[in-house]
C-alpha cells in the first residue's frame, strides 16, 4: 500500500529525531530522554531550537503544543530498530470508498456552470430513482479533490474565466526592457457621473490611457465620448509632446480606435508617420495586457470611488439603491452633478499622486523615479503637427480632395494623376500639408471650394453626423415599439371571431300572384314593390 507524500515526510522527520535513540540504552530510558529534550526545546532552550523544528514536523509536538506520551515514543523508538524508516510509516488510509451507481451522475451534475449545491444534487438524485443523502453527496464530491470538487473549477465557474483568474500563466519579464521603449493602451469608461459639458445630462467619458510598462507611469491619456481613432489621436501625441519622445512599440487591443486606418495604414498612418511598431494582444486574453487593466483599476478604487465624496460612483460594486434614481433627483434638483472640468481636474491631482506613490513592483520606486531614467527619442517635428492625421489622396488638376473639400496649389502640378499623403487638422480646415509618400513636404494648399454647407471644424462635422445617427437609430427603436404595441392579427383569431357572428337567415321572398291578365303599370310599378 502507497504511503502519501505527508506519510513520508512525517516519517523521514520522525526517523531524524530518533537517530540518536538507537544506541544501547532500554527503549523506556530512551523514551523518557526524548521527551525531556522536547519539554526543553518548547520552554525555550536555545540548544534544542533545531530539535523543536523536527519535532513538529514528526508530529511528536502537536498543533496544541501537546507532547506525545513515553509509552509512544517507546513503541515508535522499537519500530525503527527494527524496520527502519519504513516500519515508521503510517498504514492507516482510511476505509476504501465503495463505488456507487449514482457517483457519475453526481459528478455530472455538480460540474455545471449553474453553481448547485450539494443539496440539489441530492434532490436531484432522488428524484431519479437514487436512495442517497445530502451528507453522502457531499462528502463524495469532496472526495474528487480540487479540480472537480472546488467552487472555482473550470465546469462550474467557465474555462475562459477559469484561465483568466485561477490558471498559472507566465509573468513578462521586464528586465530588458527600456523605460519610454513600450506604452500599453486601451480605453475605460470611467466609472463616475457628472454633468455633460454641453447638455449637463448624467455623463460617462471614456478614458483612453498610455502608459509605459516599465516604469507604470501614465505619459498620456484623454477623456472623449467614446473609444474612437481620434480619441487614441489625441492621447498618443499628448505623451508624446509632454515628454518629446517617441516610444518603439504600442501594445494594444483590436478595438477600433487602435486598428482604424487613421493609425495603423501601411504608408500614411499614424504609427508609420514616426515608426512606431505595434503589438497585438490576443482577444479575449486579459493577463496580456494586465499593466493597463490593473491602472485602470488604481483609477477605479483610488479616485472613482472618492470623487465628489463617492456618491456619483457607479461600478459593479455600488450599492444599487444610491443610484438608483439617480436621473430623477438630478431633475427635481435634489442632487447635483459635479462638473466635467472637475472630474478632470481631480483626475489630473491624482494621476500626479500616484506617479510619487512607491510600488512593490519598482522595487519600492515610484513610477516618476523610474521614468525620470528615460533615454528620450525626439519627435523631431513641430508639436503642432504631431497631432495631425495623413490620408492618402491623388491629385487632379492641382488639387487634392478631402472630405468633400477641394485644396488647390500650382506647386501640385508635377504631381498630377499621382498618390500623396495629405495631412489635415482636425480642428482647422482652411488648409492642409501635401507630403511625397516619403513624408517630404510639397506644398501647403488652402481651401478653395467646398460641397454644400460645412462646419470649419472637422470634429464639430463628425459631432453632427454622429448626432443624426443617433436620432435615425432612436427613431427605428420607437418605430419598432409603436410595431409591438399593436395588437396582432392571426388566422387563429380571425376563424374565431367568424365563428362568433350570429346567424342571420335571408328575408323570405314574396308569394307570386295569381292573375289571368298580367298587368304592368309603367308609372306606378315601383310603388308596388
Amino acid at each position: 500500500m502507497m504511503a502519501n507524500t505527508k506519510a513520508r515526510e512525517q516519517a523521514q522527520a520522525l526517523a531524524t529525531l530518533l537517530a540518536s535513540a538507537t544506541g544501547g540504552a532500554g527503549a523506556d530510558a530512551e523514551a523518557q530522554a526524548l521527551r525531556s529534550r522536547v519539554a526543553a526545546a518548547l520552554a525555550g532552550a536555545p540548544e534544542y531550537v533545531a530539535l523543536l523544528v523536527v519535532a513538529r514536523q514528526a508530529g511528536v509536538v502537536r498543533p496544541n503544543g501537546a507532547i506525545q506520551s513515553v509509552p509512544t515514543l517507546k513503541r515508535a523508538i522499537l519500530k525503527h530498530r527494527n524496520g527502519g524508516t519504513a516500519a515508521l510509516l503510517k498504514r492507516h488510509q482510511g476505509r476504501p470508498m465503495q463505488v456507487q451507481e449514482w457517483h457519475v451522475r453526481a459528478a455530472r451534475l455538480w460540474a455545471n456552470p449553474t453553481k448547485r449545491g450539494y443539496a440539489d444534487v441530492a434532490w436531484k438524485l432522488r428524484g431519479e430513482g437514487y436512495e442517497v443523502t445530502d451528507a453522502q453527496v457531499m462528502r463524495y464530491i469532496k472526495s474528487l479533490g480540487a479540480t472537480v470538487a472546488s467552487p472555482r473549477s473550470a465546469d462550474r465557474v467557465g474555462k475562459h474565466f477559469f484561465k483568466l483568474n485561477y490558471k498559472h500563466h507566465k509573468r513578462r519579464n521586464m528586465d530588458e526592457v527600456l523605460v519610454g521603449e513600450i506604452y500599453a493602451a486601451d480605453g475605460h469608461t470611467v466609472d463616475a457621473y457628472m454633468a455633460h459639458p454641453s447638455t449637463g445630462g448624467l455623463y460617462r467619458p471614456e478614458l483612453t490611457l498610455f502608459m509605459d510598462v516599465k516604469s507604470r507611469y501614465f505619459a498620456g491619456w484623454w477623456l472623449s465620448e467614446a473609444e474612437t481613432k481620434e480619441s487614441t489621436l489625441f492621447a498618443l501625441s499628448s505623451a508624446m509632446t509632454s515628454h518629446d519622445h517617441v516610444p518603439a512599440w504600442v501594445y494594444t487591443d483590436h478595438g477600433s480606435g487602435y486598428r482604424a486606418k487613421m493609425m495603423s495604414d501601411e504608408n500614411v498612418g499614424f504609427y508609420a508617420k514616426f515608426s512606431i511598431a505595434t503589438i497585438a494582444a490576443l482577444p479575449g486574453n486579459a493577463n496580456g495586457k494586465g499593466w493597463i487593466e490593473r491602472a485602470f483599476r488604481t483609477v477605479r478604487d483610488k479616485h472613482d470611488k472618492f470623487f465628489a465624496d463617492g456618491l456619483m460612483y457607479c461600478g459593479d460594486d455600488m450599492a444599487p439603491e444610491i443610484n438608483r434614481r439617480l436621473s430623477v433627483d438630478v431633475e427635481k434638483g435634489k442632487r447635483k452633478l459635479p462638473s466635467f472640468n472637475q472630474y478632470v481636474d481631480s483626475l489630473t491631482a491624482f494621476i500626479e499622486q500616484y506617479h510619487n506613490t512607491p510600488m512593490d513592483a519598482l522595487g519600492g520606486k515610484t513610477p516618476a523615479q523610474v521614468w525620470a531614467g528615460l533615454e528620450r527619442v525626439p519627435v523631431g517635428i513641430e508639436f503642432d503637427a504631431v497631432a495631425r492625421p495623413s490620408v492618402e489622396r491623388t491629385v487632379s488638376h492641382q488639387e487634392v480632395r478631402l472630405d468633400n473639400r477641394h485644396y488647390y496649389s500650382e506647386m501640385l502640378a508635377e504631381w498630377d494623376g499621382k498618390k500623396v499623403a495629405v495631412e489635415y487638422d482636425l480642428h482647422n480646415d482652411t488648409k492642409v500639408w501635401v507630403r511625397t509618400p516619403k513624408g517630404v513636404l510639397i506644398c501647403e494648399a488652402p481651401l478653395v471650394h467646398t460641397i454644400g454647407i460645412l462646419p470649419t471644424d472637422r470634429m464639430e462635422e463628425r459631432r453632427l453626423v454622429r448626432a443624426a445617427d443617433a436620432v435615425k437609430r432612436k427613431q427605428k427603436h420607437i418605430a419598432e415599439d409603436l410595431a409591438r404595441s399593436r395588437a396582432p392579427v392571426d388566422a387563429a383569431s380571425q376563424a374565431a371571431a367568424i365563428e362568433a357572428l350570429t346567424y342571420a337567415p335571408s328575408p323570405a321572398l314574396p308569394a307570386p300572384r295569381v292573375d289571368d291578365d298580367f298587368k304592368v303599370d309603367l308609372l306606378n310599378w315601383r310603388k308596388d314593390q
